[in-house]
This record gives C-alpha cells, sequence and structure tokens, in this order.
C-alpha cells in the first residue's frame, strides 16, 4: 500500500497542471474520452492501463513473464529499456502475418447467439423472481425503507442514510484530505485515515448489550458521594438533614427502574402461582359433544415451540401451522380463536427487549409467501417488528386457507 501511496502528491500535481502543460490531452478529457477503443466494434472501448496491458506489455513479455529471467540486475535494467522495441517487432510481424485485424465482425463473445440467449433467460428468471414474490420488485414501492430484495431485511434508518450518501461522504473526505495534506500540510500525509464507519447489509451485525454486573457498585459510589456532601450542604444552606433522610437520594426509585433510569420487570410466572392458589385448575378441559365450546389459542406460544417447522419459505410454514391448529384442536370445540400478542413501543417488555439488545436484530419484510424463512430464526423472531409483520401474514394466510 505503502508503493501506491507515495506517488500520489506527483500525480494529483501533474493533474492540476494538465491544461497548462498538455491542453489538447486535458480537452479530450473534459470532453469524456477517459478510454480507449482499439476497434470499430461497439461497446469494445477500455480503460488506459488495460489498453496498454492489451498492446505494449502484451507484446513486450517473453514467455513467463519476467520472473526466473535473470538474477543479474543489470540484465533486467537491459531488458526494461527495450521493452518498447520488441512490442514495436512483435506488432509489425502481427500486421504483416494479417492476424492483427481489430475489426473482424461477429467476434465479440458477449454478441454471439447463445450468449444473447442465455442473458435473455437470465433476465425472464429475475422477472420471474419479482412476479412470484419470492424477491421484492425494487420499482413497485419507492416510499419502502432500504431493504434487501432477496432476503426482505430493512436496514435500519440511521445506516440506511449513511448508506445512501455514503458517496457524498467519500467525496468530502477526498477534498479534505487534499487540502489538508498536499496543500496546506496541517495533517500529516502518513496520518491514518478517519473510517466512514458506513454498514451495508453483510456488515450489520448484532450489537447484544448485557445487564450491568456492577449495579449495585454504581449505586453505592454514588450514595456515598451523595452523603459526603450532605452535611456541606445542610451547614450552607441550613437543611434538615432528617427530613431529607425520609425520601429516596436517588435520581430514580431503584424499587421500579435500574440506575440508567430503565423500567424494573418483574417475574410474571410468580404472579400465575398465586393467581392459581385460588382457583382450581383442570388439567384437561372436559369434552362437551353437545356443549357449543370455544378454545383460544396462543398464536406467538405455537410459533416459539414449532419455530419454522422445517420449512424454507414463509408459505409453506403457515401451512404446517395451520394443520398443526386444525388437527390438534378442531376436533374437540366448536369454534377456535387464535390470538396473537401486542407490541407496544412504549412498554416495560419493550425496553427489556432493549436491555437485552433483542431489538438491535434486523428486521425482515415478509413480500409473499415465497419469502425465504431466516436461517437464525431465534433472531429473527427477536425483533419487534418481526412479530407485528409475521403475525399480519399469518393471519391473511390463515384466513386465505380457511375460505378453501
Amino acid at each position: 500500500m505503502t508503493g501506491i501511496t507515495i506517488p500520489v502528491p506527483v500525480y494529483l500535481a501533474d493533474m492540476e497542471q494538465l491544461q497548462q502543460k498538455h491542453p489538447t490531452v486535458y480537452q479530450r478529457f473534459m470532453e469524456g474520452d477517459h478510454v480507449i477503443s482499439r476497434s470499430s466494434q461497439p461497446f469494445s472501448s477500455v480503460w488506459t492501463d488495460m489498453a496498454l496491458e492489451q498492446s505494449i506489455n502484451l507484446d513486450s513479455k517473453s514467455k513467463g513473464g519476467i520472473v526466473g529471467i535473470s538474477l543479474n540486475a543489470d540484465a533486467l535494467h537491459r531488458w526494461f529499456l527495450t521493452c518498447h522495441e520488441r512490442a514495436a517487432i512483435t506488432s509489425a510481424v502481427r500486421r504483416m502475418c494479417g492476424s492483427d485485424d481489430p475489426d473482424r465482425i461477429g467476434t465479440h463473445k458477449e454478441a454471439a447467439l447463445k450468449r444473447v440467449e442465455r442473458d435473455e433467460n437470465d433476465v425472464q428468471k429475475i422477472i420471474t423472481c419479482f412476479k412470484s414474490g419470492l424477491m421484492k420488485d425494487p420499482f413497485a414501492e419507492e416510499s419502502d425503507p432500504l431493504s434487501n430484495i432477496a432476503t426482505g431485511v430493512v436496514l435500519p434508518a440511521d445506516e440506511a442514510e449513511r448508506l445512501l450518501a455514503s458517496e457524498e461522504k467519500a467525496k468530502a473526505q477526498m477534498n479534505s484530505f487534499i487540502e489538508q495534506r498536499l496543500n496546506t500540510n496541517t495533517v500529516s500525509f502518513w496520518d491514518a485515515i478517519p473510517n466512514l464507519k458506513i454498514n451495508t447489509f453483510s456488515s450489520m451485525t448484532k450489537k447484544t448489550t448485557i445487564k450491568s454486573t456492577n449495579e449495585k457498585l454504581v449505586t453505592l459510589i454514588g450514595d456515598r458521594d451523595l452523603f459526603g456532601r450532605l452535611p456541606i450542604v445542610a451547614n450552607v444552606r441550613q437543611v434538615n438533614v432528617r427530613k431529607i433522610l425520609c425520601y429516596e437520594l436517588s435520581t430514580v426509585p431503584y424499587a421500579l427502574a435500574h440506575t440508567d433510569g430503565t423500567l424494573r420487570k418483574t417475574t410474571k410466572s410468580l404472579l400465575l402461582q398465586i393467581l392459581e392458589n385460588y382457583v382450581t385448575v383442570e388439567p384437561r378441559l372436559a369434552s362437551h359433544p353437545d356443549m357449543p365450546t370455544v378454545q383460544i389459542l396462543d398464536a406467538m406460544a405455537l410459533v416459539q415451540s414449532l419455530r419454522f417447522a422445517g420449512a424454507t419459505i414463509f408459505g409453506e410454514m403457515a401451512t404446517k401451522y395451520f394443520e398443526v391448529f386444525t388437527a390438534h384442536y378442531q376436533q374437540r370445540c366448536h369454534r377456535l380463536d387464535v390470538v396473537f400478542d401486542r407490541y407496544w413501543q412504549l412498554s416495560i417488555k419493550a425496553g427489556e427487549r432493549q436491555k437485552r439488545g433483542e431489538a438491535n436484530a434486523l428486521e425482515v419484510r415478509i413480500h409473499g409467501a415465497s419469502t425465504p424463512v431466516p436461517k437464525q430464526f431465534p433472531k429473527y423472531i427477536s425483533n419487534a417488528a418481526n412479530k407485528v409483520s409475521l403475525s399480519a401474514f399469518l393471519t391473511e394466510a390463515w384466513s386465505e386457507t380457511a375460505k378453501q
């Protein structure tokens, strides 16, 4: 990398003086002539480095290249000095033999009949993926957030904004590099270049936030500092310390919230055990064939227990869930109600998910029945937004299946 960055200042200085020293080349560049075409065939232009490799460098190379030619430095130096002469001789021999004809028509591999047919089949396959719902049509809904058309993964709003503005940020960083390190020398040329920290779909990983293990230590340190200031404040402001100590001396009540302000959650299973002590719980509901009965099922509990049920797409998963419902429950009741949970943003449970890091799992949009099920299903189902979209999809899919 050092060998590439060393000539950068010289290259930039030459390009800034290109209009004065080489006006013809500058004018051609301004007209868009940045490529070289060695034939009259369409779409055959290449950049200058590639044209150099295909002409002078190719004609001047010997069999095997420079590797193994000689260990003598003077011999290698003479070999490099005669590169252009060998290239000229090789080109002249090709022209004399008629083998150097760049205008041969019909030789472009991209224009071959088989290649054109294969490309057209590939285009039709992509269109079929969009129409079948396997992938999201990127031209259908322009207002949707930035999402992966194949997997349905939705990039968070802040990361999507940074990714979409990456080109402007890169240009600004380049201008800052030239101004600070080349023109004014306010920053050393060899200092590290700051990373823009722009994430993509592949680089986005789960960030887990664990519960602080030193919460009690933080509380004790805060109380110690507070008690150390109380005597001073009491003497200066004539404050009744006995009355102050009647209240909880903290920014938040520790019985309801943690030191960072997040709400404490209780163990719901303990409340259920207390309620069961006052009622008689039947291990199994009695069957009453002559009496209309209704059974209410927790749909999300079934999802958590069956996971993706061995399905590869969401449509297949919805069908397997429906079979489980009808096979095990509909025979013993006249009506079956499936209930989903509600996921409020402002709730104790939402705060607990945020604390565990579950809310940082990426959102996945279900575009249709052909959308593939994520391989990491526990990570997928830990996001509340994914639960909401899955509930909506399963409700619609089961309604359509029941009508049939």
